[in-house]
């Protein structure tokens, strides 16, 4: 196991990375549009205002659990139920046992996809719709702004209900402008883009203008605290909406060094302990506006962060926080810190980042000065379940590592591609196991 004294030593790997040049831009301007209110359960509403080429009496969204499985769950519905049908019983009986083996996807899929069908029922008559061209092709044209919404959502785009700045829809001329957002790159970084995009009256939809609102990456950061609620920074570019996102964990490491300061002095730790987190939280402080000004260099808008007040934790909770967020991540993020100021394309980015990192590692040996301190004072299952808590933590960032990391990132901010973020994390993983 790694010793504070052994820190240096441990942050201390190759570094080696080749660059080029990144041009930033403007950002979307999301006023005009016209906001969809959520449905009660808070979903996207999809069949409000929807007028399909051939009128209906009723019609139906159901939800299935998977590929071949039932439907389980109605979303919505709009009109009576069998109300122009000749044989009412008999009409209700083909809604409740309608079903399919297919589906179509409505809005972005990344994590959990489930399939949806569309039940119309028009007299007698009762439509199962399960693929996308066939719903388009009920639908006909696109004349009002819910079928625009409902276009954009069977392209795979996500229209946020509720949200001005993430989804909304306004005409212009004979089609509409739809607001939306899409995930384009579900790795490392986690990266979310906002469109506008514009659907024709034969349900065609093209990407007008795109806006990275959102970017996450294994950034040179602090402790995150208990509590944190993210909002995304965002930016013209993929860099800016990083550096964005930095900015905020930053500001909110400022508050996690708070909290354990006082958890510090309510556990009885020593003086000097307490102290070095006191200052470690006047470094993030700095390390926040500083990111703040770069995100703003490459067209990035920051968000504070906002964090729930939580009640003090036990000497147990302290210590598998301390294990994961400061003896591993924050101990890799000052790596990863050392190698942004290595290898940085952009001057002023290298300068910042190599401040930064010997910071980081500062409050990196304070994070193993603690756990020396707390490790006799908790039981064996407690210092066994610490453990577990930080061979978690090295496994999660050697599965970050094999996430393969946007260009723009490489090549501006200096983050390693995936063939330098393995051998970083291997190596630290394995020098923390050896003690440095």
């Amino acid at each position: 196991m790694a010793s504070p004294n052994s820190i240096d030593k441990i942050l201390r790997h190759v570094l080696s990375l080749s660059l080029a040049p990144l041009v930033g831009g403007c950002g979307i301007d999301t006023s005009g549009f016209e906001t969809l209110p959520c449905a009660a359960d808070g979903r996207t509403p999809y069949l409000a205002g929807v007028e399909p080429g051939a009128p209906a009496d009723y019609i139906e969204l159901r939800m299935s659990t998977g590929p071949g499985g039932p439907t389980t769950s109605t979303l919505e519905f709009v009109g009576e139920k069998c109300s122009g049908a000749a044989d009412r019983p008999a009409c209700e009986e083909k809604i409740a046992a309608a079903t399919s083996s297919k589906g179509f996807h409505l809005g972005d899929c990344v994590d959990f996809c489930p399939d949806h069908v569309l039940i119309v029922n028009t007299g007698d008559e009762v439509t199962v719709l399960d693929t996308r061209d066939g719903v388009m092709a009920w639908l006909g044209p696109v004349n009002t702004p819910a079928d625009a919404v409902l276009a954009a959502s069977l392209a795979d785009y996500t229209v946020r209900c509720s949200k001005p700045d993430e989804g909304g829809v306004r005409p212009a001329g004979d089609a509409y402008e739809v607001l939306a957002t899409r995930y384009t790159e579900i790795c490392d970084p986690i990266e979310r883009t906002l469109y506008v995009l514009a659907v024709d009256a034969g349900g065609d939809v093209q990407e007008l203008e795109s806006e990275v609102i959102e970017s996450e990456s294994g950034a040179c950061v602090g402790r995150r605290p208990a509590g944190l609620l993210r909002t995304a920074g965002r930016g013209a570019t993929q860099v800016g909406a990083y550096f964005a996102n930095v900015a905020q964990l930053e500001a909110a490491s400022v508050r996690a060094f708070e909290v354990l300061g006082r958890e510090l002095v309510h556990h009885g730790a020593p003086r000097p302990l307490v102290e070095r987190a006191r200052i470690a939280g006047r470094d993030e402080v700095r390390h926040a506006r500083v990111m703040r000004r770069l995100s703003a260099r490459y067209g990035g808008r920051w968000q504070p962060p906002r964090v729930e007040p939580r009640p003090v934790r036990s000497l147990e909770e302290l210590a598998i926080d301390n294990a994961t967020e400061g003896c591993i991540r924050e101990t890799y993020g000052a790596l990863v810190g050392m190698w942004q100021g290595r290898v940085a394309q952009d001057p002023l980015v290298r300068r910042v980042m190599t401040r930064i990192a010997r910071d980081e590692a500062r409050h990196a040996k304070l994070s193993w000065a603690i756990d020396v301190w707390v490790r006799p004072r908790l039981s064996a299952a407690e210092r066994r379940r610490v453990e577990e808590a930080r061979r978690g933590a090295l496994a999660a960032l050697e599965d970050e590592a094999r996430r393969d990391v946007d260009r723009a990132l490489v090549v501006h901010a200096g983050m390693p591609d995936v063939q330098a973020a393995r051998r970083l994390s291997r190596n630290f993983a394995e020098a923390i196991a050896a003690g440095g």
